[in-house]
C-alpha cells in the first residue's frame, strides 16, 4: 500500500509537494497527504541539487508540509494541547484517557509516538538545508532573485523558531541544530528551555521585517509582484508566513518566556497592522460554519495550515473532526471524545452567549455543540466536511479545516493577558471585552478578578483549538495558587517525557526528571 501511495504522490497538490522525509514509523494521513510518510533516515531527497527556481519553490513547500503533517501526526496538535487537564472526555479510547490524566509514561503506542519529537526536527533539518543551500540558485537562474531568495530564508527562519518554540512548551530542554545533517539524526545534548526559546525568538526576530505583508500583491511595501513563486495573493494567502506570523509567534514564545513586556508590544503590533495583511476579527457565525473561518485558507488565519479541498487536501486523519464528530454529521456512532452536558455549562455561564446559552425557559442555543442533552453533546464548532458544504453527507468522512495556530481574537486576548500582567488594567479589559461583545456578551464586571475573566474568555472562544493546556500552564505560573500544579511546573511534570526511541538513539540525551 505504501509503495502505492508513494507512486501516486505527486499527483496530490501542489502545498503537499515534499522533498523532505518526514520523521514517521506509521502512516500519517490518508489520501493525497500520506505521500509525507516516507523513509524516516532519508531527511532530504538527494535528487534536489537546487539548480533553479522551481528547486526553491518545491522544498519551501517542502518544509511547510512537513511541519503541517508534524503538526496533524496523529492530531497531535489538539492532543497535546486540548487533553491534558482538559475539558474534554474520552468514549471507550483509553489511550487518549492516559493522556487526559496526565499518564504520559503509558506505554500505550498512541502515547509513544507522541513523545518522540522526531518529526520537529526533521522540519528543522528542512529549513536549514534551505538556508544553507538555495542562496546558490540565484547566480543559476535569473527568475530567482536575490530578495526573492531572502525572503523564502526569511520564512526558513520563522519556522525554524516556530518548531522551537512549539519543542521547548512540550518538551522544555530539547537539542539546537543550527545546520542541517545527512543520514541518521546527531547526538547532541539538550539546551535548557531558556536558551532554547531565545533562540527560537533570535532567529524570527533577525528576520521579521524582512518578511512582506502579503505574497502576490504589487501593493506590498517589502516586495511588491504580481506573482510570488508563480501565484498570486489568492494562492498565498494564509498558506505561508507573512510579517504579522512572525509576530504572532514572536509574542507568543515572550509570553511562555514570562516576558510580558515583548508579549505586548509583538500582540499590538499584529493588531494594529492587521489591515496590511487583509486580517480581521471574525464573527462567531463565521468562526462556527462549515465553509467559513477554518475552511480553505485566509490571512486572517495568522499562523495556519490548510488543507484546501481545491487543492486535494482533504483527509480523514490530522483533522479536530477525526475525533470530535459523530452521527448525524459523520457515519460514525460516537465521538472519541466530547465535552460532557456538566462541563459544558460550567465554561459558558452567561446569558445571550451566541457560542452556548441557556434561556430563561430552559431552550439551548449553541453554535459550538450538536446533540446537547444527549449522552455525547458533539463539539461541532469546527466541521469542515469535505468541500464545507452545510450539512454535507458524513458518509465519506474527509476533513478539509485548517490547523490554526492564532487568529486575531486570540492574539488580543494575549495582549489582554500581558496587559494586566504590567499593571495597565484598563487597556487589558478593552481587549477582553472587544472579544466578549462580538460574542453577544456584556463587558466583563468591573469587580471581578480581571486576569481570571481573560483565562475564562480564552477557554471559551479557544475552545477546540489547541491552547487549553498551555493557556493553564501559563495561568497557573501566574497566579501560583495551586500547591499540586506547582509541583508539575517546578519539576518540570508540565512537559511530556522524551520516547525512549530517541534516547537509545542519542547517548546524549537524559529523561526528564520528573518522568524517570
Amino acid at each position: 500500500m505504501m509503495k502505492t501511495i508513494k507512486q501516486n504522490a505527486w499527483k496530490c497538490s501542489k502545498l503537499s509537494m515534499l522533498l523532505i522525509a518526514l520523521a514517521a514509523a506509521s502512516p500519517l494521513l490518508s489520501g493525497c497527504s500520506s505521500m509525507l510518510d516516507v523513509d524516516s533516515r532519508h531527511i532530504v531527497n538527494e535528487e534536489n541539487k537546487w539548480k533553479d527556481i522551481n528547486d526553491a519553490r518545491s522544498s519551501l513547500m517542502g518544509v511547510y508540509g512537513l511541519l503541517r503533517t508534524a503538526l496533524a501526526q496523529d492530531n497531535g496538535y489538539w492532543v497535546y494541547g486540548e487533553l491534558r487537564s482538559g475539558d474534554f472526555s474520552a468514549v471507550n479510547k483509553r489511550d487518549l484517557e492516559v493522556i487526559m490524566a496526565g499518564e504520559l509514561n503509558s506505554s500505550y503506542p498512541l502515547v509513544q509516538r507522541l513523545s518522540n519529537w522526531r518529526k520537529f526536527y526533521a522540519v528543522i533539518n528542512a529549513a536549514n538545508l534551505f538556508i544553507e543551500n538555495s542562496s546558490s540558485i540565484v547566480s543559476l537562474d535569473a527568475q530567482y532573485t536575490a530578495l526573492n531568495n531572502k525572503i523564502d530564508i526569511a520564512q526558513m527562519r520563522v519556522i525554524k523558531g516556530f518548531c522551537y518554540y512549539l519543542l521547548a512548551r512540550t518538551w522544555g530542554d530539547v537539542p539546537i541544530w543550527d545546520k542541517s545533517y545527512e543520514g541518521n539524526f546527531p547526538n547532541i545534548k539538550a539546551s535548557p528551555e531558556k536558551e532554547v526559546l531565545a533562540y527560537a525568538e533570535n532567529q524570527i526576530k533577525s528576520i521579521k521585517d524582512e518578511l512582506p505583508f502579503i505574497y502576490g500583491s504589487e501593493t506590498d511595501p517589502i516586495f511588491p509582484t504580481l506573482n510570488y513563486h508563480g501565484s498570486n495573493r489568492d494562492q498565498w494567502n494564509g498558506v505561508l508566513f507573512n510579517r504579522l506570523s512572525a509576530n504572532t509567534i514572536l509574542a507568543h514564545i515572550a509570553a511562555w518566556s514570562g516576558n510580558y513586556l515583548e508579549a505586548s508590544v509583538y500582540a499590538d503590533y499584529v493588531i494594529t497592522n492587521a489591515s496590511k495583511s487583509g486580517a480581521s476579527f471574525n464573527l462567531s457565525s463565521n468562526i462556527t460554519n462549515a465553509n467559513g473561518f477554518f475552511y480553505n485558507s485566509s490571512n486572517s488565519q495568522l499562523v495556519a495550515f490548510p488543507f484546501k479541498w481545491t487543492e486535494g487536501e482533504a483527509s480523514y486523519e490530522g483533522h479536530l473532526e477525526q475525533l470530535t464528530l459523530a452521527s448525524p454529521l459523520v457515519s460514525k456512532a460516537t465521538p472519541d471524545i466530547y465535552i460532557p452536558n456538566d462541563h459544558i455549562t460550567q465554561i459558558f455561564t452567561e446569558d445571550n452567549d451566541v457560542r452556548y446559552n441557556i434561556a430563561k425557559d430552559g431552550s439551548i442555543a449553541s453554535t459550538y455543540f450538536s446533540n446537547i442533552g444527549g449522552q455525547y453533546p458533539i463539539f461541532s464548532k469546527i466541521k469542515v466536511i469535505r468541500e464545507g458544504v452545510s450539512g454535507a453527507d458524513g458518509s465519506l468522512p474527509l476533513f478539509s479545516s485548517a490547523i490554526v495556530f492564532s487568529r486575531l481574537e486570540e492574539i488580543a486576548l494575549l495582549r489582554a493577558e500581558a496587559l494586566v500582567v504590567l499593571g495597565q488594567q484598563d487597556l487589558a479589559k478593552g481587549l477582553l471585552d472587544q472579544v466578549r461583545k462580538s460574542r453577544g456578551l456584556n463587558d466583563s464586571p468591573s469587580d471581578a478578578d480581571l486576569l481570571d475573566e481573560i483565562f475564562a474568555e480564552r477557554r471559551r472562544e479557544l475552545l477546540g483549538e489547541g491552547w487549553r493546556w498551555y493557556d493553564l500552564v501559563r495561568y497557573k505560573k501566574l497566579k501560583r495558587n495551586d500547591v499540586e500544579f506547582n509541583k508539575l511546573i517546578d519539576g518540570k511534570g508540565i512537559f511530556w517525557p522524551i520516547a525512549q526511541e530517541v534516547l537509545n538513539n542519542n547517548s546524549q540525551l537524559n529523561q526528564n526528571s520528573f518522568w524517570k
